[in-house]
């Protein structure tokens, strides 16, 4: 096996040189008196205890830090769009690296400074580097497996146990920040009918299509979950009741105007109950207020929104 970190080289301004094969440096080569062995030895043993890929780069950037070798240091990930920034603005004098192990991409990291790097310098980023691949690769591993189990796998947005872990944690954080949070539940229409008159596989293109159109709908600070079946529940911070009422009507109105593909005929609506969270309000009263909100909804004829008392 070899573990390659493909380089991109800028000593000079912006001009990036790629370099061929493998750049690591073997450890029988910095065994010298400026004791970078023990250095990278003492790295690599910081990065076995953390599997959270923003730690395990700010480990990195300290062990960095303290022998010189920065006064910018940059990591992006390769597919979450993670990108992390140490130190100063981007310097003059750069060294970039795309990190992999075998063909696992594990993304970019990109250190600059003033003066200039010396060979020696080079051959100390490079061995700091080979200490961070394995502990990154694990880390990335880890993150996704972790999103994996978080996400619908129909719909690809969160699902009732991203939900379950997150709603507490929404909760406690506006309410130390004297903040206010809304919860909109909503129910598709007749969804069974839908299953039952088309088959699964429309039922299926409904809930995606759904989901598509109400995280277009959606703020970026929103998050939106399908809690199950048809049903989705949309956490909206800082939003009061007004306001959530109000972008719970325009979720209403855009999933009306939806037409599915090949279905022209087939109008699919929403029922949303809304609540506000007030003093007091736990995870299960502030949900159970909007769900009972959204039942008066349904009994009253569907395609509507409720506000809860």
């Amino acid at each position: 096996m070899s573990n390659t970190m493909t380089g991109i080289h800028s000593i000079h301004h912006d001009r990036f040189t790629p370099t061929d094969g493998p750049i690591l440096g073997r450890l029988a080569d910095v065994v010298n008196d400026d004791g970078t062995l023990g250095l990278i030895m003492e790295l690599s043993g910081k990065l076995q205890t953390t599997l959270e890929v923003d730690t395990l780069i700010e480990l990195f950037a300290q062990v960095m830090g303290n022998q010189a070798l920065y006064d910018s240091l940059d990591y992006h990930a390769p597919t979450s769009g993670m990108a992390l920034h140490f130190g100063q603005d981007e310097q003059r004098n750069k060294l970039g690296y795309n990190l992999k192990v075998l063909d696992t991409d594990l993304g970019q990291i990109v250190v600059s400074r003033n003066k200039r790097y010396n060979k020696s310098e080079i051959a100390k980023v490079e061995n700091f580097l080979a200490a961070l691949l394995y502990p990154l690769r694990n880390a990335l591993l880890y993150q996704t497996a972790i999103e994996s189990a978080f996400l619908d796998s129909l719909t690809g947005i969160k699902n009732r146990t991203a939900f379950d872990s997150n709603f507490n944690r929404e909760i406690e954080l506006n309410r130390r920040k004297n903040s206010e949070l809304s919860l909109v539940v909503m129910d598709i229409d007749f969804f069974k009918r839908i299953n039952d008159q088309y088959g699964h596989a429309v039922g299926d293109l409904v809930l995606k299509q759904v989901a598509k159109g109400v995280e277009e709908t959606i703020r970026s600070s929103d998050a939106l979950y399908r809690y199950g079946g048809e049903e989705f529940v949309v956490v909206l911070n800082g939003t009061d009741q007004l306001g959530a009422r109000l972008l719970a009507e325009r979720i209403r109105e855009n999933i009306e105007s939806l037409r599915i593909e090949s279905l022209k005929n087939l109008q699919v609506t929403l029922s949303l109950g809304v609540s506000m969270m007030n003093e007091g309000d736990t995870a299960e009263t502030l949900f159970k207020r909007a769900d009972e909100a959204l039942y008066v909804a349904k009994n009253q004829g569907r395609n509507q929104v409720v506000m809860s008392e």
